[in-house]
């Protein structure tokens, strides 16, 4: 039997029962730092008991508390937070039919991937793009803002010995290891995949079969004045010709990074930046994300067939919320939001001073766990039953167990909730395996015999649509904060194994001590030079967002989203520094 890494990877990569990596494509026999540390994390810094307010306690006793807690509220100032911390539909996305019957406040789900989904789709209607099979078909790819030898390891196997330009703010070690790279200032990836196609209308290079209205783009992109672009990007109209030519001549694989979307004019960047295969006449040209184009209904998995949250959450505004009183309790599982979200230390504060009640459902203690009113122990992924997707393959896979159970796992506690707070509801009590098949389509018989079967990729039909093209197009002007993938880190996993390294910030400029800060306040942070970076950028792996006194980083980052999928924009250009 197999099982499936779980973790927010484009790898999903699949094991044998003895943990090692399948020897069939695109796995090929090997896997990650993550993946091989996989079996020591699973028994390091777990919690294996109940507790509330930082003492054991019984399941009862907690449980009850929980619904005392959810009673006395309106249904309103209740949020369930959840995310990819696992990716199986039994651990994610089934376990939020007990907060859509009850009708809780839910998130939008909007941290990382949606902006770039929402704006490839207006173009698309969906967002799949390159498949696995795909890419050894081409001989070129172009990386636009993406870590990919960190991130996306297979996907770099596959391409590492092609021709390759990376497109980023910094020279990062996938840049390092490409053909070219195209250093562009924060913010202007808009302006670029314009100037590009720009070029491609002048040399008379554009192929308009795909396009349901060339006219309209073509006057668009000329509206833009090349001393326009390169200003904004950094880049002489030689270097935007280099890679126009690029595009015309080779043909590239585009492939789209989730970080774009969280910086700004982000969800405008991969809208015009998914244009240009289009554009070339080049049909599944870019690669973004595959997960909502493998036909499973997300939807009916969560119960929003049948019932409603309340109201939607900005994960942008959670924090905000939380200052302003409008969540007062808040359930947390697959997620690490204290880690993870804009303003968490609003989130840290409210629970210190007992206007927001905490709980946490988690195989490790987390930030968020640490400070929890009730923590209630979780298995890992090597310990429980499970579906597991991905958003690169079109694999689904049956994930059996290799070790003890530890904890209860999701479904579990969802329904002894459920009879806990006399709910009898057919959504909650419906057959976890039954609404896997309904929702995927895949008689789980065979999934379950096989261990995995293939998706049958859903792309639609009909051309490009051009519009709508994106308009104030900002001009980012100042200090900016980047966040990039650390090799040895999902986020804030793996802590156990590789150390936590707080509050290091890279730059051209200063070395040692000092503050990053803004109009939401500062935090404390170690300087560190480093060449690869271009003056007025400030890089920061996403697996160490807590500054040198343990206060969130991201309590500095504000509340903007993008207008696409609502992602917050992390990478923010109002930063300032100061020397210690």
């Amino acid at each position: 039997m197999v099982h499936a890494c779980t973790r927010d990877c484009y790898d999903t990569c699949i094991f044998d029962d003895t943990h090692k990596p399948l020897d069939i494509f695109p796995f090929n026999g090997f896997t990650c730092s993550r993946g091989i540390a996989d079996l020591k994390r699973n028994s390091l810094n777990r919690i294996d008991n109940v507790y509330i307010e930082g003492k054991p306690n019984s399941i009862d006793k907690a449980l009850d508390l929980i619904v005392k807690e959810i009673r006395k509220r309106k249904k309103e100032e209740i949020l369930h937070v959840d995310y990819d911390g696992n990716q199986g539909l039994l651990t994610w996305y089934f376990p939020a039919r007990l907060w859509n019957v009850i009708g809780a406040a839910s998130t939008d789900y909007s941290i990382c991937s949606s902006e770039g989904h929402e704006a490839i789709k207006l173009h698309y209607r969906n967002s799949i793009g390159a498949l696995p099979e795909d890419f050894p078909k081409y001989d070129s790819f172009v990386i636009w803002g993406s870590e990919l030898v960190f991130s996306f390891i297979h996907g770099w196997n596959l391409i590492k010995d092609k021709y390759k330009v990376t497109i980023d703010v910094r020279i990062s070690e996938t840049a390092k290891r490409s053909n070219k790279y195209y250093i562009v200032k924060p913010g202007s990836d808009a302006y670029l995949a314009i100037g590009i196609m720009k070029k491609l209308f002048e040399r008379n290079w554009a192929d308009l079969s795909l396009l349901d209205d060339p006219e309209e783009l073509m006057e668009y992109v000329f509206s833009f004045k090349d001393e326009e672009i390169e200003e904004a990007t950094g880049l002489d109209s030689s270097k935007i010709n280099e890679l126009a030519e690029m595009y015309h001549y080779r043909r590239p694989l585009t492939i789209i990074g989730f970080a774009l979307g969280r910086s700004i004019n982000g969800g405008d960047a991969i809208s015009l930046i998914s244009l240009l295969p289009a554009l070339i006449g080049m049909k599944k040209g870019f690669f973004y994300a595959n997960s909502q184009g493998l036909g499973i209904d997300f939807r009916y998995l969560r119960g929003l067939h049948r019932y409603s949250p309340s109201r939607i959450v900005g994960m942008a505004e959670v924090g905000k919320e939380v200052e302003e009183g409008r969540i007062t309790f808040m359930f947390v599982w697959n997620s690490n939001p204290l880690h993870s979200l804009p303003m968490s230390d609003r989130i840290y504060e409210a629970v210190k001073e007992g206007r927001l009640f905490l709980v946490v459902h988690d195989p490790y203690w987390s930030e968020t766990t640490k400070i929890a009113n009730v923590v209630l122990p979780a298995p890992t992924y090597l310990e429980k039953e499970d579906v597991v997707y991905s958003y690169w393959h079109n694999y689904l896979v049956y994930n059996k167990p290799i070790l003890p159970k530890r904890g209860f796992t999701e479904v579990e506690l969802m329904r002894v909730l459920a009879v806990k707070l006399e709910i009898d509801d057919d959504v909650i009590s419906e057959d976890e395996w039954l609404a896997i098949g309904k929702a995927t389509g895949v008689n789980v018989t065979e999934l379950k015999t096989k261990g995995f079967v293939k998706l049958l990729p859903k792309y639609p039909e009909g051309k490009v649509r051009v519009k709508p093209l994106p308009d104030n197009l900002k001009k980012p002007n100042g200090n900016i904060i980047v966040f990039s993938s650390h090799p040895n880190y999902t986020n804030s996993q793996f802590k156990e194994i590789y150390g936590d390294k707080k509050g290091i910030v890279y730059n051209s400029e200063f070395e040692g001590i000092g503050y990053l800060s803004t109009n939401y306040g500062k935090v404390k942070v170690m300087f560190k030079r480093d060449a690869s970076i271009p003056r007025g950028v400030f890089f920061i792996h996403k697996s160490f967002l807590f500054d040198l006194e343990g206060k969130p980083i991201n309590s500095i980052i504000g509340f903007a989203k993008g207008k696409y999928g609502n992602t917050p924009i992390i990478n923010i250009d109002y930063v300032e520094t100061i020397k210690a």
